[in-house]
């Protein structure tokens, strides 16, 4: 709950009514003790006193006075004695008395003695007062100073005693007046206090007049409808707005249950529910939870999709639901558009997708046999002149092969697809593709000048294929458009900084520099001029860009309307490692470096078929052929085969079908490797193939070195092929991959992942040792493989391959056989990885 606004007004309108019930007792008190004091001065009671002290020592002169009468008259003033004895007498009695008479009390009291001494005598007989007549002066002579004393003393008592009265009377008044303006100044700060309470108050009560009034118009503008509940769901406000999303009038609306007059049955119990929870946990599902969509009902009957967006308003005493609902029929069938529209462009990509798949099948399967037939026949007996024209035939080909992939190379380059680095030999391919475009270059009398800088006995880790592309489509680019002129094509490399930068030059016809942005944009051509020179699809500088971006370079072009154009490539190099060099041309390139495999080649178009196996047979393997996939489902059932190529697009049954089959029946080939042989070179293709059970890929138009590197990286050895002893004839180490490693990562580097595979060693050769299922033993062979092979354990790394492969197979007496040797394979490879950290 809120707290309420007005307690610290409360509280302070509290305490300053105490301070001033406590101000009034005070000043109740205070005037009453100086009224008391006032009153204690009795002005006629200190005035008989201060009288009687004055007249004490007259009243003792007439008493002498009446002594010299007496005896000079005789008995007739004895009365008049008497009567001045006792006044004298009478006139110490109120002194004795007195608020003061104990200050001179002492003299009082000697005077009383005398007097009272002489009573006897006052009150006897005539003759006995006249007889003691002198006993009585020599009585009062012997007191004689003592009136005068008593009343000067008594006159400065009283004179000290009004100063102390009047002294406190003043600090009681000073007090009071102290006390009354204090309360004054709360009093006038209350008033203050209050003035201003009820100027804020009337300025709030403005401003909630002023905000009801901007409130009431905003729901009555507002595009959203808004209806406020109460606890109980009842509608409490309905704007204008909500009146026409449903139909129904602010009377109807008001007092009716949400859920009952604006959702329908279906939807009702979930709010019923919701409104449950709050009450019993104070926690809500929906409101303050950003919107949500939900059904609701129109006045007619009809349900209406609606965008429902709610909050809580708390208060002291209650609370309250506001909604904000709109209707979003018409959002949610644009939406639906939208998902329709997004699906067809999905749809047209898988279909233009697969078209350039279909058309890249049907052009390259042609193309396949041309360039096998002449892949075979460099390896025949040929005159100087014959290898020339075949070398030719070769580089065209391949360039016949660059111009259909150029379409490709856009759906592979925009998918983000890398390829593998592999040696190039920079120089010697610049050379060879300038040579194949010279004849452009005569046609079109342009002059090709060729420079290379550090590029010669060179080879580089790269694609050469992005290499190829960049060179020929800037080149035929520049001859094209310089008839007459020249065009110079510069390569050098940097060492220091390890860049490629390559120069294209021409002294053709230019392009503007409003163009200039445009060059890189598929399938644009400049002007009209360009048209009607040249021919082409436009896509040669957007290849080019893509490729550029994809190996990691950055390409500009500079160029002056009349005068030519020049083009800038920079390309990131790794130089190739001596043991990652191909084999020179006095060796046998292509024989296989692994023992001889029994293949089978499934392929429905036979000079496809027969030059495929002719180049498996030159590299040593037998061959096995099949014209479908049925047959190749019904030999692999019978035959045991190390590894199989199957074609992908075939009649009937095609080869991912055939894969599936082979896969899903028990029998001796289904662990065997299956390469999908194929034109389809999109990503996606590739991934399909993997999800049939395929293992590996080639692409069409295959090349003899590309058959053997799939071989060597994909071949298994069948069950009776596992070999027993993986020690003697398997290095510990590879070392070009160590050295590599200490290049990469520093010999620290290196040093911190030996350490940190020993730990792990340990404790996976103990789940190894102790593993039971054949499961269990194949994944943490794997597990142990993975890790020992990647920082360059051979010799441990293949026998735990074996452990694998024959658990996959279910040679399980044999997984465990192997088994025995891993400690050994392990200590000798971390003996071998001291030796290399210390030397």
């Amino acid at each position: 709950m809120r707290p309420f606004a007005g307690r610290p007004l409360r509280m302070v309108f509290g305490s300053a009514s105490m301070i001033i019930i406590a101000g009034c007792i005070a000043i109740s008190y205070l005037s009453f003790n100086v009224w008391s004091y006032v009153d204690n001065l009795s002005v006629a009671k200190q005035g008989q006193q201060e009288y009687l002290s004055a007249q004490l020592e007259i009243e003792y002169l007439k008493l002498q006075d009446a002594i010299d009468d007496v005896e000079a008259g005789g008995e007739p003033y004895l009365d008049e004695l008497r009567k001045r004895f006792d006044i004298f007498y009478s006139r110490t009695l109120p002194l004795r008395q007195g608020s003061g008479a104990g200050q001179f009390s002492p003299d009082l009291m000697k005077l009383k003695v005398v007097l009272d001494t002489q009573l006897p005598l006052i009150d006897g007989s005539d003759e006995k007062l006249l007889a003691g007549l002198d006993d009585l002066r020599r009585a009062l002579y012997s007191v004689r100073t003592l009136p005068r004393s008593i009343g000067l003393d008594f006159m400065s008592f009283v004179a000290k005693n009004s100063e102390a009265e009047r002294d406190r009377t003043v600090g009681l008044i000073e007090v009071l007046i102290v006390s009354v303006t204090a309360m004054i100044v709360i009093f006038m700060g209350l008033i203050i206090g209050l003035l201003r309470q009820a100027k804020s108050l009337q300025d709030a009560t403005q401003a909630a007049a002023s905000r009801d009034a901007r409130l009431s118009a905003t729901r009555r503008g507002a595009l959203d409808g808004i209806i406020v509940c109460d606890r109980d769901a009842k509608i409490v406000d309905f704007s204008n707005s909500a009146e026409e999303l449903f139909g129904h009038t602010r009377q109807e609306a008001l007092g009716k249950k949400f859920y009952d007059l604006l959702l329908p049955p279906n939807e009702r119990e979930i709010f019923l529910d919701a409104m449950k929870n709050y009450a019993q946990t104070g926690e809500t599902t929906f409101a303050d939870r950003g919107r949500i969509e939900i059904n609701a009902l129109h006045r007619d009957g009809h349900v209406f999709p609606a965008e429902v967006g709610s909050s809580l308003e708390d208060t002291e005493t209650d609370f309250f639901f506001v909604c904000y609902m709109r209707d979003i029929t018409e959002q949610e069938a644009q939406k639906a558009e939208l998902v329709a529209s997004r699906d067809n462009a999905l749809s047209n990509s898988r279909e233009r997708s697969r078209f350039f798949a279909m058309m890249s099948h049907e052009m390259r399967t042609p193309l396949n046999g041309i360039l096998s037939a002449l892949q075979m026949l460099e390896g025949s007996p040929l005159s100087k002149a014959q290898k020339s024209y075949l070398a030719a035939a070769l580089t065209s080909g391949d360039i016949l092969l660059g111009h259909i992939n150029d379409v490709l190379a856009i759906e592979r380059a925009e998918k983000s697809e890398t390829p593998e680095p592999t040696p190039c030999d920079i120089a010697t391919l610049t050379d060879s593709l300038v040579a194949t475009l010279q004849h452009l270059a005569r046609d079109n009398e342009t002059v090709i000048e060729l420079e290379q800088s550090q590029t010669q006995d060179r080879w580089f880790m790269t694609d050469p294929r992005g290499i190829q592309q960049i060179i020929v489509n800037l080149l035929s680019n520049a001859i094209k458009f310089t008839p007459g002129g020249a065009v110079k094509l510069a390569l050098n490399y940097v060492p220091d900084t390890g860049t490629l930068h390559l120069d294209v030059t021409d002294t053709g016809i230019g392009i503007a520099e409003e163009d200039q942005h445009r060059i890189f944009e598929d399938f644009i051509s400049l002007d009209s001029s360009y048209e009607r020179r040249t021919s082409g699809t436009g896509l040669g500088l957007g290849i080019v860009q893509r490729f550029v971006n994809t190996m990691g370079g950055q390409i500009t072009c500079a160029s002056t309307l009349g005068e030519g154009t020049h083009f800038h490539v920079e390309l990131p190099m790794v130089e190739a490692s001596p043991d990652q060099l191909p084999k020179p041309e006095g060796q046998q390139p292509f024989e296989s470096t692994q023992h001889k495999q029994h293949l089978l080649v499934v392929d429905d178009n036979e000079i496809n078929r027969d030059l495929l196996g002719a180049m498996l047979e030159r590299l040593g393997h037998e061959v096995s052929y099949a014209i479908g996939g049925q047959q190749a489902i019904d030999m692999a059932a019978e035959t045991q085969f190390d590894a199989i190529l199957m074609d992908v697009s075939m009649p009937e049954i095609s080869g991912t079908q055939a894969t599936r089959q082979i896969r899903s029946r028990p029998g001796i080939n289904q662990n065997t490797h299956i390469i999908a042989v194929t034109a389809h070179a999109l990503p996606s293709e590739r991934e399909a193939f993997r999800a049939a059970g395929m293992n590996g890929f080639l692409a069409k138009p295959i090349n003899l070195r590309e058959l053997d590197r799939c071989l060597v990286a994909h071949e298994v050895c069948a069950s009776s092929q596992i070999p027993s002893d993986q020690g003697a004839d398997i290095p510990v180490l590879d070392d070009n991959q160590v050295a590599e490693l200490l290049e990469v990562i520093g010999r620290d580097g290196y040093a911190a992942r030996i350490e940190k595979l020993r730990a792990q060693l340990t404790t996976d050769l103990a789940a190894l040792e102790d593993a039971q299922s054949v499961r269990d033993i194949q994944a943490h062979a794997h597990s142990m493989a993975g890790a020992c092979g990647m920082l360059g354990a051979k010799r441990l790394h293949r026998l735990l391959q074996t452990i694998e492969a024959a658990c996959k197979i279910g040679k399980a007496d044999d997984a465990r056989r192997q088994i025995e040797n891993v400690p050994a394979a392990i200590k000798a490879s971390l003996t071998a990885w001291d030796i290399v950290l210390k030397s």
